[in-house]
Order: C-alpha cells, then sequence, then structure tokens
C-alpha cells in the first residue's frame, strides 16, 4: 500500500490492472476447475486464460532461450571485448574507467548510464559514427564525391586510405557490434553497458584527436629567410572578430603585435565571439 501512496487515479489505474485481469483470470479458472454451471469455459478461453495468467510477469522475461540460442549480451563477451581493447589500443576497460564528461566525449553519457543503459549505448552509437563522417568528410571526401556509407564500409574506406588506424578500427567494430545488440533487444548488465560505454567514450576522444589533428594540418608550408622571421616577429596584424550572442551582433578590429595575439587566442575558445581573420599590416 506503500508503494501505491501518492500516486494519481491514472496511475493507480495502469500500476493495478495487471493484478485485476489475474485475479479474473484465478476466479475464472477456478470456476472452470470446480465445473460452476453458470460459467462454461471452453478451450479456446483456457488458453486465454493461460495468456492473462503470465501477463504480468512478461516484463520480468528479459532473456529468450531457443536451444543453444541465447538473445544476452553475456559477460564473458564483455570480458573478452574489454582484454581485446586493453591489448590493441591500451584502452583500461573497468567499470570505473569512464572520462569525465567533456566537450571531446559524446555529452550526456554518463548521465544515460545511471536513468537507462540501452539508450546510453544508442548514444554512444550515433556519436562514433557522426565522428567517424567528419573524419570521412576532412580526408577521403576531399578527393571524392559525397556518398552516404554504412559504418563497416565508412571504416574499412578510412582504413584502406590511412586516415584510421587498423588498431583502432577493430575496437570501433566491436563498440557497434555490442550497441547494435543492444539497442535491438538483447539484454545486456548495467554493469557491462557500462564497461562498453567506457571504453566507447575512450575511442571518441581518440577520434577527436585524430579529427584535430586533420583540421590543423597545414595545406602549404614554405621556407623563409632570417629577415621574413624577423619581420614577422616585430609585425603588428589586424586582428577582426564577431560578437553574435548579443542582442544586436558587432565586428571589432584590433591591431595587436605578437603578445598582444598570444594574449587574445589564450583561452579564445571560452569567449563569446569568432575569429574572423588576422591580417598582417604593412610596416
Amino acid at each position: 500500500m506503500r508503494y501505491l501512496r501518492g500516486r494519481r487515479p491514472i496511475q493507480l489505474l495502469v500500476c493495478t490492472m495487471p493484478w485485476i485481469v489475474l485475479a479474473l483470470a484465478l476466479f475464472l479458472l477456478a470456476a472452470h476447475l470446480l465445473d460452476w454451471q453458470r460459467i462454461t469455459i471452453d478451450g479456446t478461453t483456457l488458453v486465454l486464460l493461460a495468456i492473462l495468467l503470465v501477463t504480468p510477469f512478461i516484463e520480468q522475461v528479459r532473456r529468450i532461450r531457443v536451444g543453444e540460442f541465447e538473445a544476452e549480451i553475456a559477460p564473458r563477451e564483455v570480458d573478452k571485448f574489454k582484454a581485446e581493447a586493453s591489448r590493441r589500443l591500451g584502452i583500461e576497460g573497468s567499470k570505473e574507467a569512464i572520462p569525465p564528461e567533456s566537450k571531446t566525449v559524446g555529452e550526456g553519457i554518463p548521465d544515460l548510464l545511471d536513468r537507462d543503459h540501452v539508450l546510453a549505448l544508442a548514444k554512444l552509437r550515433m556519436e562514433l559514427e557522426s565522428r567517424l563522417n567528419r573524419l570521412y568528410s576532412s580526408t577521403v571526401e576531399k578527393a571524392k564525391q559525397r556518398r552516404a556509407l554504412g559504418y563497416s564500409r565508412l571504416i574499412g574506406t578510412l582504413v584502406q586510405s590511412g586516415a584510421l588506424p587498423g588498431q583502432l578500427s577493430g575496437t570501433i567494430r566491436e563498440v557497434f557490434y555490442l550497441c547494435n545488440r543492444a539497442i535491438h533487444g538483447e539484454y545486456v548488465r548495467p554493469e557491462d553497458a557500462r564497461s562498453i560505454a567506457g571504453i566507447g567514450m575512450q575511442v571518441l576522444e581518440q577520434l577527436d584527436s585524430i579529427i584535430g589533428e586533420v583540421a590543423l594540418k597545414p595545406v602549404e608550408t614554405a621556407t623563409i629567410s632570417t629577415d621574413e622571421l624577423q619581420a614577422y616577429m616585430d609585425g603588428k596584424y589586424r586582428v577582426t572578430t564577431i560578437v553574435p550572442l548579443v542582442e544586436k551582433p558587432y565586428r571589432s578590429v584590433r591591431v595587436l603585435d605578437q603578445e598582444g595575439l598570444d594574449s587574445l587566442l589564450q583561452g579564445y575558445d571560452e569567449c563569446a565571439e569568432f575569429l574572423v581573420s588576422i591580417e598582417k599590416m604593412d610596416s
């Protein structure tokens, strides 16, 4: 009774309906067994009664076994996966090895693990696919026309192009495989889901690092003289930025030397403005 206190009428009805149905089914079954003349029950009704009797317990059935097949991600599979990830990449696969939530890791996954671990694995899969598509767009797609690829083809293409290390690709495939099984209804223990997510989020960090290197890679390099170097070191720079998050967005222009540039760019990702251009001014 303590469980039902404070609940709304609709919630009470939803919570108690299965047990009302169970009580009614038991009553009809007893009437059949006692051969009450006023209540006649045929074979079809008996089958329906049997279904009604187990209905309240359907929610407790989490695993289905047919012969040797069982719809469950077994703990031993997760243990093997953790060992393989550790061997390939030096990734620590314990359930405590979940990186702190940050911009480089799938936002919200740690919180989701506490509320709905299957949904957390679904989000992890989405984050992984998003990172792979970004890496594909930054490397392979530059030379080829964009095509929509499944995750398996996407990983294979990235490995073949050299954009994705082969060792990392094996772990990514395993994370996808386990996440897909959980999403499609196979039972996974919460602690095992946490282990899978812990490894997956560390893979996300490695992908972010690779994407960052690609984005910051120079498109051109050239040797300069000592005089040119000194001119750049002593020069003044016209820096243009935009401040968007105000009622009336505006553009700012600064004239800075190298020391001023260092000061401006230090912690710039926390500023509420974005950089438009840096141009060297003629002396």
